[in-house]
């Protein structure tokens, strides 16, 4: 018996589509993305005590005999937080009980009738075997990601990469990494894990969870900066949710969502607390004048148009604006200043 995180992942769903266990559902479809991680064989009528969690519970029902039976296993399964229950046909009972689906459904645990054919030692060593072939996976995923690092950080050759790219018949001639939380499934690419982080290496810029981070594309060579940019966009990813390019990086907007509260907090005390008191004590919108005049790119007519205001007095209020907050609207290192007090306030 295992409770291994990975194998927990499996579900009943999953587990029903296993080509060679030929598992019929005949009960409990509610439960079918319950978690599922080993077997246990049992003909016992209370088989909690010697549960784990997470089995599908295999049974030919030689203690089945009546609705009460049948209630009662169902219930004891369930109590032993058992994922299913698996009905061997053919030695005792030629299909699942009726009172055995009723007390399934009942319970939302789903049951299944496993051929004649099909050994119960089957489910066991298959369990077995995905647990050990989860294990080398894990492992693998944790080597390319401690490489990937390496790569980063100049501390490995790119090269030493190419033969993990070359199994996965990607182009070498434009690869990209995108940089994701913890990632669970099977991806097209090759994959690194480090800690939390999921690095990809594909030819497809397309995420496949939220948060990611996408590095430029490139050749084997450009792969260290395509790391680094992926993790930036990561980074910016997670402040703001879904799918950042390191291209959006680039940006005003982006460079201001990578800026922590500490380091906003001087605009927001020096400029944007000033101008919304002001604003509250005279019934004034200089406020809302600055946002114009900055949407406007600096543009007094093009600001007064739009305002609906006479040139000087938009630049009474742009004085204004300066004597309360010491930045001049006019000069463009100061209106940089306005701008991001006027973003962190939103």
């Amino acid at each position: 018996m295992t409770s291994d995180p990975e194998v927990q992942r499996l579900t009943v769903r999953r587990l029903i589509e296993v080509p060679r266990f030929r598992l019929r559902l005949v009960a409990g479809e509610d439960g079918l993305d319950r978690p599922i991680s080993w077997a246990h064989s049992t003909e016992l009528l209370d088989p909690a005590p010697y549960l784990r969690g997470h089995e599908i519970v295999l049974t030919v029902g030689a203690a089945l005999r009546d609705a009460g039976t049948c209630t009662a296993f169902a219930d004891s399964v369930k109590a032993g937080r058992g994922s299913a229950i698996g009905f061997g046909v053919g030695d005792v009972a030629d299909a699942a009980p009726e009172a055995l689906r009723m007390a399934c459904d009942r319970n939302g645990l789903p049951l299944v009738e496993v051929p004649p054919e099909v050994p119960f030692l089957g489910f066991t060593e298959w369990f077995a075997e995905r647990l050990a072939s989860t294990r080398d996976e894990r492992h693998e995923r944790e080597e390319t990601g401690r490489l990937l690092r390496m790569v980063q950080d100049g501390l490995a050759s790119a090269e030493a990469l190419r033969p993990r790219i070359d199994d996965a018949g990607l182009d070498p001639a434009s690869l990209l990494v995108i940089a994701m939380d913890g990632v669970e499934e099977e991806l097209p690419g090759v994959l690194g894990v480090d800690g939390d982080t999921s690095l990809l290496i594909t030819n497809d810029a397309h995420a496949w969870t939220e948060p990611a981070g996408v590095g430029s594309a490139g050749s084997l060579e450009h792969l260290p900066l395509s790391i680094s940019e992926s993790l930036a966009a990561l980074d910016t990813a997670r402040r703001s949710g879904g799918f950042v390019h390191v291209s959006d990086l680039a940006t005003f907007q982006a460079l201001l969502g990578r800026l922590d509260q500490d380091q906003l907090a001087p605009f927001l005390e020096q400029i944007a607390r000033p101008l919304n008191d002001y604003d509250s004590a005279h019934g004034t919108r200089l406020v809302a004048t600055l946002r114009t005049f900055l949407d406007m790119g600096g543009a007094v007519g093009a600001t007064s148009r739009a305002l609906f205001l006479h040139p000087n007095t938009l630049r009474h209020r742009l004085s204004r604006i300066e004597a309360l907050t010491g930045r001049n609207p006019l000069r463009f290192e100061d209106r940089v200043a306005l701008a991001i007090a006027i973003w962190a306030s939103r």
